[in-house]
């Protein structure tokens, strides 16, 4: 049985999440992603519509709404942070992957989390994309202006409510090319998560 929580980010359309399920179907763990979205609804009282619209809405930075407007935060900082709250509730209950979220600064502090970022070459996405039936446009330009559309938006929501920034090699244990093939990345992963499972002892 795994030992190890994984969180993994990705940028749009490199097949993250399928890749974030095979591992847990792997591992015998479960896979949160959507499901963050239905937990903070039933914790806060709010539509999912509405948690899911405010992972979109930010302004200047969650220090600065902290700093400025003290309890009266924005609906997208309060859901962020029920969400955080949420996430390591889940980390406390045992092994699972967190998909996006800023799950992998949420859970920082922990020694038993392995954080993953999978990327890939924009014409390999941009391919990926024709076949994805997540991705809404059907034209070239639609697809190009959808990916870079939605990687702005992660990057806009992780740079927002952490100290980091998205994509920097430097925030996760493993940065993995999805161009190189769905079950390759899972192999991948899972032979970090058995390195550093070894490694804790």
């Amino acid at each position: 049985m795994a030992k190890t929580i994984i969180t993994l980010s990705r940028e749009y359309c490199t097949g993250g999440r399928y890749i974030a399920q095979d591992v847990a179907d792997a591992l015998g763990i479960k896979l949160y992603d959507k499901e963050l979205i239905t937990m903070a609804a039933r914790d806060s009282g709010l539509s999912e519509e509405a948690v899911a619209a405010s992972e979109k809405r930010h302004t200047h930075s969650l220090l600065y709404s902290l700093y400025t407007m003290g309890t009266d935060l924005p609906l997208s900082d309060q859901v962020f942070i029920l969400q955080s709250r949420i996430i390591k509730k889940l980390a406390e209950e045992g092994p699972c992957v967190i998909l996006g979220r800023c799950a992998d600064y949420v859970l920082r502090e922990r020694t038993d989390v392995l954080h993953v970022f999978v990327h890939a070459p924009l014409e390999w996405r941009r391919e990926y994309a024709k076949t994805n039936p997540i991705v809404k446009a059907t034209t070239e330009k639609g697809i190009r202006d959808e990916i870079d559309k939605t990687d702005r938006q992660r990057a806009a929501y992780y740079n927002y409510y952490t100290q980091n920034r998205w994509g920097d090699v430097h925030n996760y244990d493993l940065s993995i090319n999805a161009a190189l093939g769905k079950d390759v990345c899972v192999q991948m992963i899972l032979a970090a998560v058995k390195a550093k499972e070894e490694s804790l002892g």
